[in-house]
């Protein structure tokens, strides 16, 4: 579920560039998209969409990338250095004629000399690079952002889902129960002669369609279940005990 911008990452920086001192205006709060970890969620569909971002595998790939482009912005701190240059020259005449003095020997200082050099232009080149390398970790921010609200979006419409699946088989039941008294009359009357095959016959296939919507909704509930456990990363049965918490 990651996301890569590779290919618009230079749009995506120079719309940062742009627009930064604007992005804190009229931002959204993504906490209150998913409750962050170690807080309270303030009703049980918040409950399922922060386990299913804690328990989602692409919030921890997301949380790795995040954690690589801030050791690349460490590294480019650092990385003017390696433009350094270091030199060390010994005057090997003069030490010769301090370690043998005479008269007629001529000594010049200093002896040795120590030097130092580095590029001006490298202070430019990597500022640059080191502000794009923290440009990366914004984005890694954005790409999170993303994450959010997609597994928000998911998460409560397989949950939404379930709900429908349950309120379809209460009607379904209700329909089977109908058709089936139909039916249960309908051969009743025809034993007595007082109703027509053909009447009687479609009161058992009203009866037979019934009982397999009834089926039908019974499947999808379980496939609705399947569906929103595989997001949530935990048996449905555990996550309803949460329920009754969040009614009190």
């Amino acid at each position: 579920m990651s996301v890569h911008y590779n290919s618009l990452r230079p749009l995506v920086i120079s719309l940062l560039v742009s627009f930064f001192p604007f992005l804190s205006i009229g931002q959204i709060d993504y906490n209150t998209i998913v409750p962050p970890e170690g807080q309270r969620p303030s009703s049980f569909e918040d409950y399922l969409v922060q386990l299913a971002y804690l328990n989602s595998p692409a919030t921890q790939i997301l949380a790795y990338e995040k954690k690589i482009a801030q050791k690349e912005v460490e590294l480019q701190r650092i990385d003017w250095m390696d433009d350094v240059n270091f030199g060390f020259n010994i005057n090997e005449v003069s030490l010769s004629n301090v370690l043998q003095p005479s008269n007629d020997n001529l000594v010049l200082y200093p002896l040795y000399q120590f030097t130092a050099g580095v590029s001006l232009g490298s202070f430019t080149t990597n500022k640059k690079k080191r502000e794009i390398k923290e440009f990366d970790v914004l984005i890694s921010d954005m790409e999170n952002n993303q994450h959010k609200m997609k597994i928000r979006a998911e998460t409560l419409a397989r949950y939404r889902k379930i709900i429908l699946a349950i309120e379809t088989l209460k009607v379904r039941i209700k329909a089977e129960e109908d058709t089936r008294n139909i039916y249960q009359i309908s051969q009743q009357r025809y034993k007595n002669a007082d109703l027509e095959m053909e009447d009687m016959l479609r009161a058992s296939e009203a009866y037979n369609n019934a009982q397999e919507k009834r089926l039908a909704a019974e499947t999808d509930i379980q496939l609705s279940i399947f569906a929103l456990e595989e997001m949530i990363g935990i048996k449905w049965e555990s996550a309803r005990k949460a329920e009754e918490r969040f009614k009190k």
